[in-house]
Formats: C-alpha cells, structure tokens, sequence
C-alpha cells in the first residue's frame, strides 16, 4: 500500500514534471518566436521622397517607429538633391544597420520675372533676354511659344520656362521693335542740320542722340558711330560723310617750248572738291609737236568722281637768242681792278636768266692800251648771243689839286667852321677809321697816289691810313709829320699832330685790341709798345718833336 502511494506519488511528479517541461518548452518557442518576429519586422520604410532642392533630411522620415534612436550614417550633403533620382542611405538603430531610398522629384514648375524689351529693327533678341530671377530647382530652357514677329512697333510674347522635369510655367513680356537706321549717309561739306528724327522714325518714346554732332567736322569724309537714347537704352547708329559730287576746277591753256613737258595739273586752277584730286591726261599730249592741240583733263576724286575738262597746249619753237644786258665800254686805270661780270646779265626768252661765258684773255691792266672783252651766251635751243665790251687802260696822274678837291668836300661834310682843330682832328680821325678796310697792300712811292686810293677805293694798309689822314690834315690846315717805325718785322706809319697845344701821335690804322689811337703821348705809345711788342710804336724820337706829359 506504501510502495503503491509511492508509486503513486512518483507518478504523480512525473507528470508535474513533463507538464513543467512541456511549459518550459512552449514559452521558450514563444520567446524565440517573439524574438524572429522582432528581428523579421522592418524598421525604416523603403523609400522616402522629396522635392529636388531639399537641402536637409530628418532621419524621423524613414523611421517606421517614431521611437525608435535612428542615426542617419549617410552624409546628406553628399548627395545631389538638385537632381532627380535615387540616392540609398544608411541608418542605425541599435547598433544595427538598415537601408532606405531618397528619391528627389520635381513637381515645380519654374518661376521669373519678365523683363519687357526694346531693339532696333533688324536685330534679333533671345528669350532669355525677357526674363530675370529664374527660380527652380534644376536647369531651365527658356524659350518662345512663338518667335516675335520682324515688325515695327510693340507685341506680346510668351515666354515658356520649362526645368529638366518637364515642368513648365509661362511668362508675357513686351518687345519693342524700334526702327533706327543703321547708317545715314549725307554729303561731306553739307550743312549740318542734322536731328534725331534722321536717325529714328516717330514713335511713342522719348528719344535723343548721346552724341554731340557739334565735334564732327563735317567738311571730311568719314563714318562716325552715333549713340541714340531711347527711353533711357542706349542704341548705335552711323553717319557717314561721303562725297558723291564730282570735283570742279577751272580749265588752263597752257604754252611750251618744243622739247618741254608739262604736267596735267599745270591745265586746271581752282580746284574744289572735299576730298583729294588725282589729275591726270585722259591721252599724253605729243609735246615735240609744233603748235596747237587739244588736251583732255580727268580729274579724280578718292571717291571716284570724275570730271574732264578741256584745255589747250600751244608748243612753240625757241628761235630767239638771248640778250646780254650790262656791258659797256670802260676806262680804268693802271693798277686799278676790275671785274668784269659786274653788273652784267644774260636772259633768255625760253629759259630767263643764263649763265654766259667772258673771254677778257686779251686784257692787260698793267699796261696802257685799248682792249676787247667778248661776252658769249647761248641757250639751250643752241641760240647764241655775243657782245663786246672795249677796255681802255690809262696812267692815272695823281695831282695835289686832285686830292685837294677831294678833301674838301670830306672836310665840308663832316666838320662845321665854329670847331677847333681838336674837333677837327677828331673827326677826320673818325672818318678815316670808318672809311677805309684794311688791306695789307699800298704803294709807297707816293703818298698823294694812297690817299686818292683810299678816298676812292676805301682800301689799304697802314700806309694808306696815314697817307689819306695827312691829306685831310693838311686841308684842314692842322699841323702834322709822318712817324716812321723802326725796327719789327714790318713798317708801320702814322701822324705826328699839333691842333696848337702841342704834338700828339695820331694812328688812324686799326689795331688788333682796338683801343683808341687819337692823340696820344710818347708815354702812352711806349706802353702800348711794351705791351703789344714787335717795336710796335717804335721810332727814332731824335727826329721828332717830344709830347707833352701827361
């Protein structure tokens, strides 16, 4: 009965037991179940969408439990959100990784402002120019429904906006067609007159030329760019001067001689035109021909204006000698020059003034006699002329009545009868010094012979100065003596003078410093001596009276 309670017993707790297995069993399937139940069920959603430009995204969005901690692990800014497409993206919760899908879309159609516009006839305008502030999300083709009509005036156009969707939106704008000329052409060296109305037509806008016509000279040819304003947009235009009106001139006759040529310009004077003028022969005269013929003139601006004249060419024949002007017969006096081209001339009809040729070869000045100089010009047509001109050579006496008559009237002009013989001296000094050049030749034999010279001729040495001044002392009555150097390399002369207060050297020759040389000491002359050398004033004081001290 024991063992059968404890059979019993035993049973029983068998049974407890695998029904506690059993139990055990279920609950663990149940949590494993759970647990693969937990595992198997998603997440995050399989994709989100959003619009292209998006700039962030919230993890939250791919969440399927809003609770849950996710992480985006993909870099957002990675992505190209302004494009459409997909884009996969990584996201953690709880330390495990899951994927999902971005796909960017554009449902936008594009927005802008229209901008109206204004071009000048002839130009063409694209659809961008009507539109500013473009708005989308991606690229956008900006075009027309229809392309604006080539008419002048004012019209609506619309304008189509369509993004890389295929989103479209529609704009209207104005385009106004303006009708400005492209070039206005005037003629060069016209009034100036011109206004706005002769660059644009009428319309209704406020129109004006930016450019100051006043700077542009209108008497050149040339194209200028002309700035118009037309409701505050600025237009180009051109103005050309140009020159359509053939050049004018007045036709010459012109005369030759046989054998010359003549440009075709020397046949017209007066020539007008705005531009340069080529002249030239519309057929080369013959200008060996004898006589008259007619030449015709083609004047040529650069324009290509022409104008033909005509004019006529006389071509004569040089039968004409020339004429040889100045030679006369002359008397001159032994030792005297003479030149014998002085004042002589040869002209031509042909070839005005020519060279001529002398032949004086049988001419003899040293010597007493009647001579023949042959003057011989020709011209170059071979025409020649000769004329003879006879020389006849003298001894010139020379008398103190001659040197005397001389004086006198030197005397009578440069003195007056109230001065002293000072002043007088003073004067005939000045005179001699003015009068006559320095020559470095005299005669020496005859005094009277020098003084003539260097009254008539104004040349000599230092002879010749003392020589003309003791004559001219002598006349005026003052008392004087010839001072002779000694010693140097060369003579020298000079006057000795008593106007009355006693004697006085008196050098009428220029001298190399020249200083003043009118009435001075022995005491000055030796100091000049001293300081020129050569024995300059040097002379033998035994035989002239000594100045005073001074």
């Amino acid at each position: 009965m024991v063992i059968k309670l404890k059979l019993k017993k035993l049973k029983l707790k068998k049974q407890k037991f695998k029904k506690l297995i059993i139990v055990l069993s279920i609950l663990i399937v149940s949590v494993l179940g759970i647990a693969i139940y937990i595992q198997a069920t998603p997440k995050v959603v399989d994709n989100i969408i959003v619009e292209a430009g998006t700039e962030t995204v919230d993890v939250s969005g791919f969440l399927i439990n809003k609770d849950d901690n996710g992480v985006l692990l993909t870099d957002i800014d990675t992505l190209d959100m302004m494009k459409p497409g997909d884009h996969e993206v990584e996201i953690e919760i709880n330390n495990k990784t899951y994927t999902s899908i971005i796909k960017v879309v554009d449902t936008i159609a594009p927005r802008a402002t229209p901008i109206n516009q204004m071009i000048a006839k002839g130009d063409t305008i694209a659809a961008e120019a009507f539109v500013s502030e473009i708005i989308d999300a991606t690229e956008v083709k900006v075009y027309y429904d229809r392309p604006p009509l080539e008419v002048v005036g004012e019209q609506e156009l619309t304008i189509i906006l369509e993004d890389s969707s295929g989103n479209k939106s529609e704009l209207i704008a104005k385009l106004t067609i303006l009708d400005i000329a492209d070039e206005v052409n005037i003629e060069a060296g016209s009034f100036n007159n011109l206004t706005i109305q002769d660059f644009i037509s009428d319309g209704n806008y406020e129109a004006k030329l930016e450019t100051d016509l006043s700077k542009i000279d209108f008497n050149k040819t040339g194209s200028y760019e002309i700035g118009i304003n037309v409701d505050g947009k600025s237009f180009l235009s051109h103005l050309n001067l140009v020159d359509t009106t053939p050049p004018k001139a007045i036709d010459v006759n012109v005369e030759i001689w046989q054998g010359e040529t003549v440009e075709a310009s020397s046949f017209v004077r007066d020539i007008e035109d705005i531009s340069a003028v080529n002249i030239s022969y519309e057929k080369i005269p013959d200008f060996s021909l004898v006589g008259e013929q007619t030449v015709d003139i083609i004047l040529a601006d650069e324009f290509g204006n022409t104008t033909q004249l005509q004019s006529l060419l006389t071509t004569k024949e040089d039968k004409e000698p020339p004429t040889i002007y100045g030679v006369n017969d002359k008397t001159i006096y032994i030792g005297e020059a003479l030149s014998f081209r002085a004042g002589i001339k040869a002209r031509d009809n042909k070839d005005g003034e020519i060279d001529y040729k002398v032949d004086s070869s049988k001419v003899n000045l040293k010597k007493k006699g009647t001579y023949n100089v042959l003057y011989t010009a020709t011209d170059t047509s071979g025409n020649t002329a000769t004329k003879t001109s006879v020389i006849t050579v003298k001894e010139l006496i020379i008398t103190e009545e001659m040197v005397s008559k001389l004086c006198k009237d030197i005397l009578a002009s440069i003195t007056s009868e109230d001065m002293t013989k000072r002043e007088i001296a003073r004067k005939i000094y000045d005179w001699v010094k003015g009068h006559v050049s320095y020559s470095g030749s005299s005669d020496k034999s005859d005094w009277l012979k020098e003084a003539y010279k260097a009254i008539n001729k104004g040349v000599g040495d230092c002879f010749t100065y003392f020589a003309v001044s003791q004559a001219l002392l002598n006349e005026a009555g003052i008392e004087n003596m010839k001072v002779t150097r000694v010693g140097g390399k060369t003579q020298h002369f000079w006057n000795l003078i008593n106007c009355g207060d006693g004697w006085y050297h008196f050098d009428t020759c220029p001298t190399k410093d020249k200083i003043d040389t009118f009435m001075l000491t022995d005491a000055e002359v030796e100091a000049y001596t001293e300081y020129r050398q050569n024995n300059y004033y040097n002379f033998d004081k035994s035989l002239y009276p000594r100045t005073p001290e001074e």
